[in-house]
């Protein structure tokens, strides 16, 4: 395997898909994340739920095996409590977003009748038409959509199943307007890892599994990005967004290789 580029100075993991499916660690993920940090790697962990803070993030990686710190994980909650800090400090807004994250949230103002914003998150089935309809009336009526991503579907419990960006893509369809997007692919989520890196943009690396979040949310800020073949890696990924052998992972322990490192 040829390298792909000098060797960095720290590297950004996608969570789901590739370190972790299904709520197991995938093979050589605990060994490769934990000799890269012996060996003085500067490492961040960036996902895009918005069921879990990243402090429970921590918590059931480190039970898997991982030596992860809370501070050492960015998540599309944590871009969105920065993105409001800095865009609607005083603003009133509506919720909608699960309970174990709502406590975040509490220097929101809440307006229920016509908010100047609305957060969105995965509600799983506590998504019904009442509060789709509600959500789309209040963005109609000048609301600004703000979200922590687009995935239209995501694995969980060794199955399949819809995630709230499809719930985006048809609220931005149906009243024209687009979403402000904190997760993975928008700079912000990405940006946000770099500077608490305090390392330049090219002595980074972007690792994971999903091409149209994790790859080319790297590549639209210029980021060096490697496709690893787990979670949603389609052999159809390395051809359809021209995605070259130096540029793979088949398995992530395969960086370490890359790396002349030993496990």
């Amino acid at each position: 395997m040829m390298k792909p580029y000098t060797l960095p100075k720290g590297f950004i993991f996608d969570i789901d898909g590739t370190l972790i499916l299904h709520g197991n660690a995938l093979p050589g993920a605990v060994a490769t994340v934990n000799r890269l940090k012996e060996a003085g790697f500067a490492l961040r962990f960036v996902s895009n739920t918005t069921s879990r803070s990243a402090a429970q993030l921590a918590e059931s990686l480190n039970r898997l095996g991982f030596t992860i710190a809370e501070n050492e994980i960015q998540t599309s909650v944590t871009a969105c409590l920065h993105y409001l800090s800095v865009h609607y400090p005083t603003a009133q807004g509506y919720l909608a977003v699960p309970e174990n994250i709502r406590g975040l949230f509490s220097f929101v103002s809440i307006n229920e009748d016509k908010p100047e914003f609305v957060i969105m998150g995965d509600l799983d089935n506590d998504f019904n038409y009442a509060l789709l309809n509600k959500v789309f009336n209040f963005i109609r009526n000048g609301a600004q959509l703000i979200v922590f991503h687009r995935n239209p579907w995501y694995f969980s419990e060794g199955k399949t199943w819809l995630d709230s960006g499809a719930f985006t893509l048809a609220l931005e369809s149906a009243t024209e307007r687009r979403a402000v997007v904190t997760g993975k692919p928008s700079p912000v989520l990405f940006n946000s890892a770099i500077a608490s890196m305090k390392l330049d943009s090219k002595q980074v690396v972007v690792i994971g599994d999903d091409v149209s979040t994790d790859i080319a949310g790297a590549r639209n800020i210029g980021l060096n990005a490697m496709l690893v073949g787990s979670g949603k890696f389609k052999p159809d990924d390395l051809i359809k967004y021209d995605i070259s052998e130096a540029h793979f992972l088949p398995q992530l322990a395969d960086l370490l290789t890359l790396l002349n490192l030993k496990a």
